[in-house]
């Protein structure tokens, strides 16, 4: 089970585009590391693969569905959020997907402390991820808000 963050040393294209209510374009600049959208799918591929080495038991399934539903619904949510008409809508997708990485966070540090047999590593990496992903979203939303604001 592959359980390391996102290789970032590689480049990859801003996927903005000129009518998303964030601005951007083909013009923009290439930037190092993984967009937003391969990242959240590399943190939800790994709560999957973290997910399912979890005990079968009451107490490691109820942690396991619960990284699966809100893991999956941010990734799910961003997606949604791409294809929003307006600044506001995107804003309010954005802070949905901000509430979930929030669960999914608790829900790891609670498989941190709960000792449950697991990949130590895995859910330290997944802690470090999901950190570096609600700061994230939390710095977009508030430029949104910045923006809208002005």
């Amino acid at each position: 089970m592959k359980t390391t963050t996102p290789d970032t040393r590689w480049k990859s294209q801003d996927r903005n585009t000129a009518s998303s209510p964030r601005g951007g374009g083909a013009a923009q600049e290439e930037r190092k590391g993984p967009d937003l959208s391969d990242r959240l799918l590399s943190f939800t591929s790994n709560l999957l693969g973290l997910a399912g080495s979890l005990p079968e038991d009451r107490a490691g399934g109820h942690l396991a569905e619960e990284l699966l539903r809100s893991g999956t619904a941010a990734y799910f949510r961003h997606g949604e959020a791409e294809g929003s008409p307006s600044a506001k809508e995107f804003a309010e997708k954005f802070r949905a997907c901000l509430t979930e990485l929030r669960v999914s966070r608790r829900a790891l540090q609670l498989l941190a402390k709960a000792g449950l047999p697991c990949d130590g590593q895995a859910v330290r990496t997944a802690l470090e991820e999901v950190d570096i992903l609600i700061r994230i979203f939390f710095s977009s939303i508030r430029t949104l808000e910045n923006k809208a604001a002005a």
